[in-house]
């Protein structure tokens, strides 16, 4: 069984949790600069109040996620359900003999494993990532604390190994997204998804290996850039309206 045309509920959740994301890095974004004014050496997440607001914003944008990919699997088992068990194959059979070349991209069936796939990523991935993330903070705080007791900080120490091991944060979550463009690549038989996923990997990997962290100014402070920062923030947030915007106008019914 085929979904028609206008039922674009795998692309319309991706968007969806896409915006989610994005929101929250802005709303992290505007936390880092205002709350967190001090000149101190120490990075952003070890102020406790910047923090506490980006875990709260963190919190609500799974429960937001969550909320979404709950809608869509309910829209879609009501879609499904909609015809016997009996009935589905010879009514894709039957849809497959009238539109011809119009005929969606892909199956009812093809569209919920799909969705399940990216349930997995943005909820159950990013769970694991927000845990991860509290305890990468709790270590990177004891090697601050060392480095303040040991004048390291003095010689940039500090700097240069938040910098080098700032990409392991990321690596998890990342690879799952990466991995949930190539498999949509993979059942849409498309390959620009699949290139994408392969340069984004190499553009993540250059930065993890070969960049050092940046120091731009905003509004008269001084941030550090972290460049796999930037690709994975970039990848999660604007990467993944862009993959979607992309199945909606290419593919019918996704």
């Amino acid at each position: 069984m085929y979904f028609s045309r206008n039922k674009h509920i795998l692309s319309t959740s991706l968007m969806a949790a896409a915006l989610i994301n994005i929101i929250s890095a802005m709303i992290g974004g505007l936390v880092r600069i205002i709350v967190n004014r001090s000149a101190s050496l120490a990075p952003d997440m070890a102020d406790s109040i910047t923090w506490r607001i980006q875990t709260g914003v963190s919190a609500m944008q799974l429960i937001l996620v969550c909320g979404v990919f709950w809608f869509a699997f309910r829209k879609l088992n009501r879609y499904i359900n909609a015809v016997s068990d009996d009935d589905r194959a010879e009514m894709g059979r039957l849809q497959e003999e009238v539109f011809g070349d119009k005929l969606p991209a892909l199956s009812a069936d093809a569209i919920k494993r799909l969705l399940q796939i990216w349930a997995v990523i943005l909820i159950g991935v990013e769970f694991v990532y927000d845990i991860t993330s509290s305890l990468y903070r709790e270590f990177m705080m004891q090697l601050f604390a060392i480095e303040l007791l040991t004048g390291g900080l003095l010689n940039g120490g500090f700097t240069v190994l938040y910098n080098s091991t700032h990409g392991f944060k990321y690596l998890g979550m990342l690879i799952a997204i990466l991995l949930g463009i190539m498999m949509t690549g993979i059942f849409l038989n498309d390959r620009p998804l699949k290139i994408v996923a392969g340069v984004l990997t190499v553009l993540f990997l250059i930065a993890f290996a070969v960049f050092q962290m940046n120091t731009i100014s905003i509004f008269g402070r001084s941030i550090g850039v972290v460049w796999t920062s930037v690709i994975f923030h970039a990848t999660e947030t604007i990467g993944l309206f862009t993959v979607a915007i992309y199945m909606r106008t290419h593919y019918s019914g996704v």
